[in-house]
């Protein structure tokens, strides 16, 4: 089925990706298009592609629900998803893969009025068995709320 993705939707024809274009600022020329993208993951917010984009889940038929992710990897990408859906460091498929959250340890904290900055320390245990570190940096200004999950410098 042909699939029209913008950067936060996905329709099912070229005047409703042009709708909903509007609504998440993507210019016509960067609407892509795909005739065999799949739903990897589905919430009631957002869904992973087969090629790693994370859109709203608003407005996609209810039988697109494949399941497949585990509770720690949904956490994380919600976490994500609320700053505002930009593409982690990391990248989505990483945190697809991620299996549970082993530890958590918070290394920076700081705050200052309206002012919030923490980075945390995660260890991972991924589907394949492997472990892996993450480290997730989060920001509050004011009302906004920013946070990205990167993949630390080894060497």
């Amino acid at each position: 089925m042909d699939r029209y993705i913008t950067r936060r939707y996905v329709a099912t024809c070229w005047a409703a990706a042009l709708r909903l274009a509007q609504l998440d600022g993507t210019a016509p020329k960067d609407i892509r298009h795909s005739q065999n993208l799949k739903v990897h993951y589905r919430t009631d917010w957002w869904a992973l592609w087969s090629d790693d984009l994370l859109t709203t889940a608003i407005g996609l038929p209810e039988e697109l629900r494949p399941e497949g992710l585990s509770a720690d990897a949904v956490a994380l990408i919600d976490g994500l998803w609320i700053c505002g859906a930009f593409t982690p460091q990391c990248g989505w498929a990483l945190l697809a893969k991620v299996d549970q959250v082993l530890s958590c340890k918070q290394v920076y904290f700081w705050e200052e009025r309206d002012f919030v900055l923490c980075q945390e320390n995660l260890t991972l245990r991924f589907v394949d068995k492997s472990e892996g570190k993450l480290f997730r940096c989060c920001a509050r200004v004011e009302g906004c709320y920013q946070c990205d999950l990167i993949v630390p410098d080894v060497g």
